[in-house]
């Protein structure tokens, strides 16, 4: 139990430990960087197995980096199984690959973005880092662009058709006015003259066409005439650009004014007809007249009588019925537009989303998705008024649009 002899070895570990203290902030200020970026970042090895896993790749796949680690890349990130080939020949040959507008889908949305392959080679370790950038935004406001350039282009071709069936109906209307005066005017003396030399008289021209309902026939002609001519009118001021925000127009008018216009709607294929639906008005009397842009609002009223209509016909309801309320809220000076329907439920996930871009509950193919948007924008942008979208007390949905009846620039 008696100490013989003792060996003590000191060494000056001070710069050991500095240079480990400096390597982890340098991890630290890396990892920081990294995390920092807007972009999904992602390490991957020479057998794409995941070896950097970001904050941004965290929260857009719900999958924290330690279980996302060592895990196979097509397994952490599955919509990314497509691009293993380019992975691979990003490694193999140094070069960097991009793939542009890559669509995937996340809880029912098609989403859009970019990705970018850059191939890693340093201090002996191979591999690759995946930049993965959402470019949603930037698609649909590219599409809607385009999409707004063809409204402008259907437009400008509805106005010159309309300006084409006037000519030609000018033309019948005043031929068929001609054909009634000369064959019921019975003191006209040109009518008296003809009838003369053909030996016959007046009153025998007569009875001969009352018999054969020829007027009656011709005043249907004229009537239909002066119908087309109204739909062709309102087509006209509805793809006019002249109005400004200093002119007034009456609510109920234009809302008439779209009603007629919604009336000509007809789909063959789906049976579809605005005119079977039963409209029910209930207008307030003495409405103020409300600064707005005429044909802008009409578009917004169109827009959600065919979305109404076409719900309707869709959910098969056997009295499809749309009631249009107008009053003014005098203590918040607005007019206030409520357009209801008798159709299906609409969620609330969808009442929440009804007036984003380029979102609709129809089949693809079926609907764009941008006319409540368009006509959100209308209202709220150009007119400084609200839009929503609520449930009916009955069943079915009902757009409240207020308009301001103060004076906004645009």
């Amino acid at each position: 139990g008696e100490l013989i002899r003792a060996f003590g070895i000191e060494r000056d570990i001070t710069k050991s430990k500095k240079a480990e203290e400096e390597l982890q902030h340098l991890r630290n200020y890396l990892a920081n960087i990294i995390n920092s970026m807007p972009s999904m970042l992602i390490g991957v090895d020479l057998d794409c197995i995941v070896t950097e896993w970001n904050i941004e790749a965290q929260k857009n796949t719900g999958l924290p980096p330690e279980k996302a680690l060592g895990q196979p890349l097509e397994n952490a990130i599955p919509r990314l199984s497509n691009e293993m080939q380019s992975i691979r020949q990003a490694i193999k040959t140094l070069e960097v690959q991009e793939i542009s507008r890559k669509q995937y889908q996340k809880n029912n949305e098609t989403l859009y973005e970019n990705v970018t392959i850059y191939p890693l080679i340093a201090n002996g370790i191979e591999g690759a880092v995946i930049r993965l950038d959402n470019v949603t935004e930037q698609v649909r406001i590219e599409e809607l662009m385009i999409q707004n350039e063809k409204m402008l282009s259907v437009g400008g071709l509805a106005a010159g058709m309309a300006h084409e069936i006037n000519n030609p109906l000018a033309g019948m209307l005043q031929t068929a006015d001609n054909m009634t005066t000369r064959l019921t005017d019975m003191d006209l003396p040109a009518n008296l003259k003809a009838s003369h030399a053909a030996g016959i008289s007046m009153e025998a021209v007569k009875a001969f066409t009352e018999s054969r309902d020829i007027p009656r026939m011709l005043e249907t002609i004229i009537d239909s005439g002066r119908r087309i001519t109204e739909i062709v009118d309102n087509m006209l001021s509805f793809a006019r650009k002249s109005d400004v925000i200093d002119s007034t127009h009456n609510i109920a008018i234009l809302l008439d004014k779209t009603l007629e216009l919604a009336a000509t709607d007809y789909d063959l294929k789906k049976h579809y007809d605005f005119k079977d639906i039963n409209i029910k008005k209930e207008y307030s009397k003495n409405l103020p007249l409300v600064p707005c842009e005429g044909g802008k609002i009409q578009q917004v009223f169109l827009n959600i009588l065919r979305n109404g209509a076409q719900a309707l016909q869709e959910a098969g309801i056997k009295k499809p019925t749309i009631i249009l309320r107008i009053t003014h809220e005098k203590t918040k000076d607005f007019v206030r537009i409520e357009i209801e329907n008798n159709g299906p439920n609409m969620s609330e996930a969808a009442r929440k989303r009804a007036f984003e871009p380029f979102y609709t509950t129809k089949p693809v193919g079926k609907g764009t998705g941008l006319g409540l948007s368009v006509s959100y924008f209308i209202i709220t942008e150009n007119h400084g008024g609200e839009l929503k979208v609520n449930p009916a007390p009955n069943g079915g949905v009902t757009f409240i649009i207020r308009l301001p009846l103060e004076r906004v620039a645009i």
